[in-house]
């Protein structure tokens, strides 16, 4: 998804002829730092996909096996939402 327009930016980098090549070295380097951190998003995106399938599972698992406490838990919700809590 965005590794292709990264990897287009970083070939414009390296071929420009900057006049001081300092210019370059560190354009290269924060190119570095986010693909390390468009990385690390994907990796917390998964993670919080996974995490959230595991809640809705539990929470599944709880209504049934306490359906009276997950409806009056569930009534406590909708009353304290309702008056802005």
């Amino acid at each position: 998804m965005i590794d292709e327009p990264l990897a287009k930016i970083e070939a414009v980098i390296k071929q420009a002829r900057l006049s001081d090549p300092k210019n370059k070295k560190e354009l290269i380097r924060l190119l570095e730092e986010l693909k390390a951190e468009v990385g690390r998003d994907a990796k917390s995106e998964d993670m919080l996909k996974s995490a959230r399938k595991g809640l809705e599972a539990a929470t599944l698992e709880f209504e049934a096996s306490h359906p009276q406490l997950a409806s009056m838990v569930n009534e406590v919700c909708i009353l304290l939402s309702s008056v802005g809590i």
